[in-house]
């Protein structure tokens, strides 16, 4: 038996895929990369060192230390484990290491250039019926959008946040706009914004999923990616949560009154762990594919006796998938009613309805 966090810890995410000969390329506090799984034209494969992880937003998958060396290497989960273990963490003589980085938070500054932001792009949600039509297609209604601040990232930021008094360069800090060629450009342009809010619902963070053909689907705010949706979950209680990896699987569950947070990716980091301490069941409703899977057993140690491993229907994607099927929601309690079969785990009558329910 391996220890997984003393082997995460003495392999860097952003050294080992380095190590593994792709070129990493600095963007703030990322790094951006041609994906090694598949033929990449531009850089899709983006690496978190705060969070020890990355994501591919070409051919749409991540995960930690462990899945990019089982995939690249093409073993199993034991056989990287044990290859890691084995490994003294030596990177080669012509790689340089790269210094690892301490997740800072948001300034307060910066933290109201966020809110500002998207109380701009929530004013021009509904404007475009292309916009409307995509979500609720995605299975969001318009009333569960318009609670959780949904916006859609139109033109004119930066005449707004001008206008309102904020400084571009902290703006462009974030990764809001961009000085390129002798002007200001927005590269949320185009996108559908989910944002990350707080107890008093201030937009503390947001990322943006592009709603035409892109290489990059999402693109976040240059800070350090919290458990989306934490604050809407607690307003349930500390019964249950329920974890899912992408933003829209979340917008699923709040859709569906649940209380649930999006790793937004399948990597569970200390923080995010520390987070969820309060609560008495948190169940693991991840993607059904490999990765998903992975990431669950995991997750599952980490958790000890509160975790849940949810199984969704065969032939189910994500959440967000079920999501857009009549009977998706009956299809999904279901679910976690087996899951707490599974684990011997009993309803108490003093939940709420929503907290029974999960």
């Amino acid at each position: 038996m391996h220890d997984l966090h003393a082997i995460r810890a003495a392999h860097p995410i952003a050294e080992t895929i380095q190590g593994a000969g792709v070129e990493l390329l600095p963007r703030g506090r990322r790094f951006v990369a041609r994906c090694p799984f598949h033929r990449d034209s531009a850089p899709s494969l983006t690496v978190y060192p705060d969070t020890a992880s990355w994501y591919c937003y070409g051919c749409e998958v991540g995960g930690d230390v462990f899945e990019f060396v089982r995939r690249i290497r093409g073993l199993s989960f034991k056989e990287t484990a044990a290859a890691l273990a084995a490994d003294s963490g030596s990177l080669p003589a012509n790689i340089t290491p790269l210094r690892q980085r301490a997740p800072r938070s948001l300034r307060a500054g910066d933290l109201e250039i966020v809110d500002a932001a998207v109380a701009f792009y929530e004013q021009t949600l509904t404007t475009f019926p292309d916009v409307r039509a995509y979500i609720t297609r995605r299975g969001v209604s318009l009333d569960t959008a318009r609670s959780l601040r949904l916006g859609y990232a139109g033109r004119g930021l930066t005449e707004h946040l001008r206008r309102s008094g904020f400084n571009l360069a902290s703006a462009q800090r974030l990764g809001l706009v961009k000085w390129d060629q002798g002007a200001w450009r927005e590269p949320f342009a185009g996108r559908v914004i989910v944002p990350n809010l707080d107890h008093a619902r201030r937009a503390t963070w947001f990322t943006g999923r592009a709603i035409l053909h892109r290489r990059l689907r999402y693109l976040n705010v240059e800070a350090p990616s919290p458990l989306l949706g934490l604050a809407h979950a607690r307003n349930f209680g500390h019964h249950a949560a329920v974890v899912v990896e992408g933003p829209f699987d979340w917008l699923t569950a709040c859709e569906w009154r649940l209380p649930a947070v999006a790793l937004v990716g399948t990597h569970l980091s200390p923080a995010a762990l520390q987070a969820l301490a309060p609560f008495d069941r948190v169940y693991l409703a991840l993607d059904g594919d490999e990765a998903g899977r992975r990431a669950t057993a995991a997750m599952e140690p980490q958790l000890r006796d509160r975790a849940l491993a949810v199984e969704l229907p065969r032939g189910v994607h994500d959440l967000n998938e079920l999501g857009q099927v009549e009977g998706g929601r009956d299809c999904f309690l279901r679910a976690l009613a087996d899951a707490r079969a599974r684990h011997g785990v009993h309803v108490r009558s003093s939940d709420t309805r929503a907290a029974r329910a999960a």
